[in-house]
């Protein structure tokens, strides 16, 4: 999300369908700030929800990066304090279709995820019946993480998949103010979401929007 962050003697890296991907420490550490209350059940179940980040956000970006592969535009992998990011330089055959594709891609892997998950729980892969209270947590939270906030991301805040496809859209429209007309709609609905998410108490998520809408406010004043 946020832009590239500088390499660290420290970062996780590793490939994946021939796909370079690098891990920085702050992500673990953001995952472990975000699921901390889970300590309250056990050490085993806060680990289970780092684990559940760390899988869910990558299977996101690899979405988007195996997307833009099959376009020919060899991506990369960055999971940081703030998500995750998946980088390729667009070809010459780059379009907005295109871009929009890789953006859906990201969210499509994670409901795919979420509803694979879903499926093995109503085919009785997952049994609940021996109060195996550890796998209930599991389950419940991947599809929770792959669902609302594959859902969250497609809001239309920039730097979001949201706010890059309506930013698309706009310009496909109005080539001309589309990128500003796109700002206009991702600073709006980003003060939205964030006055509701800390009238709910929903801290992580109301700082989240509330530094969106200060970077989407930010553009608007310097480029227009």
């Amino acid at each position: 999300m946020f832009g590239p962050v500088q390499p660290t003697p420290y970062d996780l890296t590793f490939s994946m369908f021939g796909i370079p991907v690098r891990v920085i420490a702050w992500f673990w550490l953001t995952a472990v700030i975000l699921g901390f209350s889970s300590i309250e059940l056990g050490p085993e179940f806060l680990l289970a929800w780092v684990a559940i980040v760390f899988v869910s956000i990558l299977v996101h970006e690899l979405g988007h990066a195996l997307m833009a592969a099959a376009f020919g535009y060899p991506p990369r992998i960055l999971l940081y304090h703030f998500g995750g990011l998946a980088m390729y330089t667009p070809g010459y055959n780059y379009s907005q279709l295109r871009s929009i594709l890789i953006s859906l891609a990201g969210p499509g892997a994670g409901f795919l995820l979420a509803g694979l998950i879903y499926l093995l729980v109503r085919s009785g892969t997952f049994q609940f019946a021996n109060g195996c209270l550890l796998m209930g947590f599991i389950v419940l939270q991947a599809i929770h993480v792959n669902l609302w906030w594959g859902l969250i991301n497609l809001l239309p805040v920039l730097p979001l998949d949201g706010g890059n496809i309506c930013r698309d859209v706009c310009t496909s429209i109005n080539p001309r103010q589309g990128e500003r007309w796109a700002t206009i709609i991702a600073l709006i609905t980003a003060i939205g979401v964030a006055a509701y998410a800390f009238q709910a108490k929903e801290t992580y998520i109301a700082i989240l929007f509330g530094f969106m809408a200060y970077q989407n406010y930010e553009m608007l004043q310097r480029r227009y």
